[in-house]
C-alpha cells in the first residue's frame, strides 16, 4: 500500500510522525511524507521514506503560510495518487480530505491533540471558531481517526458524534536501554554531583513553565533545565533574569529526537507538570512522560486523569497540582533527598519502559492499516 502523510511540522523534531512512518515502511508499505521545513539543515534517519519538503519562513503570518502549504500539498497529493492519505493534525487535514474525495481514497485523521482546545486558542474565540468549523466539516469525512489518549478519543466522539472508528495510539518512544550519561552537566558546565530537574518539550502559552521556574528557587541543591523551544521562550528567559535565577535555571535548544535519549538520561528527575489550560492539555498524555520513563527518571506529573493513571500503574513517580508552586518545590526536594526512593523510582521507570514502548504500541497502527 502507498501511504501519503501530510504534516505542517519540523520533521527533525517530530518523533511521532517518524515512528509511524518508520513502522509502516518496515511493514512493507511505501511511505511518502509531505511536510514543511523551517531551515536548510538536512534530515537524518528518514532515508527509507520519500520525503518532500516545502521551505517556509516562520516569521511570516500563519494566515499566509497555511493557504500556501495547503495549495502546495493538495497539488502534490493529486499527482502522487497514493492508496491512502494520512493527515497529521487539523492543519494538514484540508488538502488530504480534498484529495481523498477527488480520488476516492481512504482518509486518516491523526489528531495529535485536541486541536481546537489548545491553550493558544482558549482566549482567541474568533480563530478558535474558524478551526472548529473546519474540523466539524472535515472530521466526518475520515475513514479512520487516530489520537493519543482515550480521553481525547472520547472528546472527539462526543463533540462530533462520529461513527468513524477512533484508535488510540499513544506517544510511546522506541525502546532504548538506559545509559549512564552526563551530557547536560557537560554542556552546561555543571558539576556531576549537582542534581538536574528536567523539563523537555514545547515552551507554550500558559502550560505550567512559569510556575516550575518560580518553584526552582526552592529546589535545594538541584538546578532546573528547560530543553526545547517555542513562542514563549523569551518571556520565560525574562522571568529567569528578573528573578535572579540565572544560576538556578538553564535553557538548552531542543534536540533532534535521534539524540534526545542521551540528554534525557543525564537528568535526575523529570517534570511533566502541564497546566490544564484548555481541554487539550488536561487530556494529554505527553511524549515526555514516556521519554522520562525510558531514561529511568522519577517523574512528577500533573494530577489529571490520563497522566495520573499511567503514574499509578507504573509506580514511576507522583502527581500533584501543576499550578501549586510550593507543592512543586516540596515534591522535588522530597524525591531528590531520599536516595533509596530515587533508586526505587529509577528501577520502576526502567522496568516500565519495557512495556510502554513503540515496538509494542506500533502493532495498533499496523493492525489499523491492515483493516483498510
Amino acid at each position: 500500500m502507498h501511504i501519503c502523510m501530510v504534516a505542517f511540522s519540523d520533521l527533525r523534531f517530530d518523533y511521532r510522525i517518524f515512528r509511524e512512518a518508520h513502522s509502516l515502511s518496515r511493514s512493507g508499505h511505501a511511505v511518502t511524507i509531505l511536510s514543511t521545513t523551517f531551515d536548510e539543515q538536512p534530515l537524518s534517519g528518514w532515508e527509507q521514506m520519500d520525503v518532500q519538503l516545502l521551505p517556509i519562513d516562520r516569521s511570516q503570518s500563519l494566515r499566509k503560510l497555511y493557504p500556501m502549504f495547503w495549495y502546495w500539498a493538495y497539488k502534490r497529493l493529486i499527482s502522487i495518487k497514493a492508496d491512502v492519505f494520512h493527515a497529521h493534525d487539523l492543519d494538514a487535514l484540508w488538502p488530504c480530505a480534498r484529495a481523498a474525495t477527488r480520488l476516492n481514497k481512504p482518509l486518516i485523521y491523526d489528531s495529535h491533540e485536541l486541536w481546537t482546545e489548545q491553550s493558544s486558542l482558549v482566549n482567541r474565540p474568533l480563530i478558535q471558531s474558524i478551526w472548529n468549523l473546519l474540523e466539524r466539516q472535515l472530521v466526518p469525512q475520515a475513514h479512520r481517526i487516530i489520537t493519543v489518549s482515550q480521553a481525547i478519543a472520547e472528546s472527539l466522539s462526543d463533540k462530533y458524534q462520529v461513527k468513524t472508528p477512533i484508535t488510540v495510539l499513544r506517544n510511546l518512544p522506541m525502546y532504548q536501554p538506559y545509559e549512564n550519561s552526563f551530557l547536560l552537566h557537560n554542556e552546561l558546565d555543571i558539576s556531576t554531583d549537582v542534581p538536574i530537574v528536567l523539563y523537555q518539550g514545547g515552551f507554550l502559552a500558559d502550560n505550567g513553565l512559569v510556575e516550575q521556574i518560580r518553584a526552582a528557587k526552592n529546589f535545594g541543591d538541584a538546578v532546573f533545565v528547560l530543553m526545547g523551544g517555542g513562542p514563549c521562550e523569551q518571556e520565560l528567559k525574562s522571568i529567569v533574569n528578573n528573578e535572579g535565577l540565572r544560576n538556578k535555571v538553564y535553557f538548552i535548544d531542543r534536540v533532534p529526537f535521534s539524540k534526545l535519549h542521551s540528554y534525557t538520561c543525564s537528568a535526575n528527575l523529570g517534570l511533566c507538570l502541564i497546566k490544564g489550560t484548555g481541554k487539550s492539555f488536561y487530556n494529554s498524555l505527553p511524549n515526555k512522560l514516556f521519554e522520562y520513563m525510558m531514561a529511568g527518571l522519577p517523574i512528577i506529573a500533573s494530577n489529571f486523569p490520563e497522566m495520573k493513571n499511567v503514574i499509578q500503574k507504573t509506580g514511576v513517580g507522583t502527581t500533584i497540582n501543576p499550578s501549586d508552586i510550593h507543592a512543586i518545590s516540596l515534591e522535588v526536594q522530597s524525591i531528590l533527598k531520599n536516595r533509596r526512593e530515587l533508586d526505587r523510582l529509577h528501577e520502576s521507570a526502567v522496568l516500565a519502559s519495557k512495556i510502554y514502548n513503540w515496538e509494542k504500541e506500533s502493532e495498533v497502527l499496523i493492525r489499523l492499516y491492515s483493516e483498510l
